[in-house]
């Protein structure tokens, strides 16, 4: 049979009270100064001295539980709450006979009256007259984020059937949206001038002002996309280069002139 030791009725704040009692007196033991114990345990020098001397499981001990100035006016509480009347207008009660305490911590007390002598405690209605339960939780709900939609359509991601179901039959032109970006996808797998020029007119009347405006901003520059489309090559070492001058640009700005800016970017190659 295990003998059962005092440190075994230790509440659990009883027990991280003891253990950091144990840690202050053995580093102060091991000859650690008051400068060393507060800034390796992060607590106060009250509390180091507070705790450098005697038993550490009769330190850490609460010394009872804390009484509330609302416990002399209980019974009056007690009545109100019973009457369902709301909790500011009980504090107003309570204060015009001696109550003196705040608001938070006389709240506090009054929900723990109620969860402990189980009081039917229903003050508030909605606007349909329904009581409202003093702790009724909200339902959980479930819903998609425009985010995570727009990465179903853009890149694939993996939604629930319901779900996509329920957002299409609620906002239908979503299809068409879903279709454009298949469409524009295709263009550029099938390498095919034909297939821009067929999405361009069919997109350029949509009624979707955005996509209306993309395909129609496509003809501005129909060459220079055409030339995307069927080749392999990319203008993006060109832009990179760009960028790298703009860059050199600005950390050179109002300290050197072009020979010296020339010199910088030449070297940055």
């Amino acid at each position: 049979m295990v003998k059962k030791t005092e440190q075994d009725d230790f509440s659990l704040a009883e027990r991280r009270r003891y253990d950091g009692i144990v840690q202050i007196q053995t580093m102060l033991a091991d000859g650690y100064a008051q400068v060393q114990i507060k800034e390796l345990l992060h607590t106060t020098y009250f509390r180091i001295r507070r705790y450098a001397t005697g038993d550490p499981s009769k330190l850490c001990r609460f010394q009872g539980e804390r009484k509330s100035g609302a416990d002399r006016y209980k019974n009056t509480i007690i009545e109100l709450l019973s009457k369902n009347m709301l909790k500011k207008h009980i504090l107003e009660q309570v204060a015009g006979i001696g109550y003196r305490g705040k608001r938070t911590a006389f709240e506090a007390y009054c929900r723990k009256l109620i969860n402990e002598l189980g009081i039917p405690y229903i003050p508030r209605r909605n606007a349909m007259g329904i009581q409202i339960q003093q702790n009724q939780t909200k339902p959980v709900q479930h819903y998609v984020s425009a985010s995570d939609f727009g990465r179903h359509l853009w890149s694939g991601k993996e939604l629930e059937t319901a779900d996509i179901d329920y957002i299409i039959s609620k906002y239908p032109r979503v299809e068409e949206i879903q279709q454009c970006i298949q469409d524009f996808r295709k263009i550029y797998e099938d390498k095919d001038t034909v297939l821009l020029n067929r999405f361009i007119e069919r997109y350029s009347n949509s009624p979707l002002q955005p996509i209306k405006s993309f395909a129609s901003g496509l003809r501005g520059d129909l060459d220079a996309i055409k030339n995307s489309v069927t080749s392999d090559l990319s203008n993006g070492f060109v832009e990179g280069n760009n960028n790298k001058i703009k860059v050199i640009k600005r950390m050179m700005y109002g300290r050197a002139k072009i020979d010296l800016l020339r010199i910088r970017v030449l070297y940055a190659r």
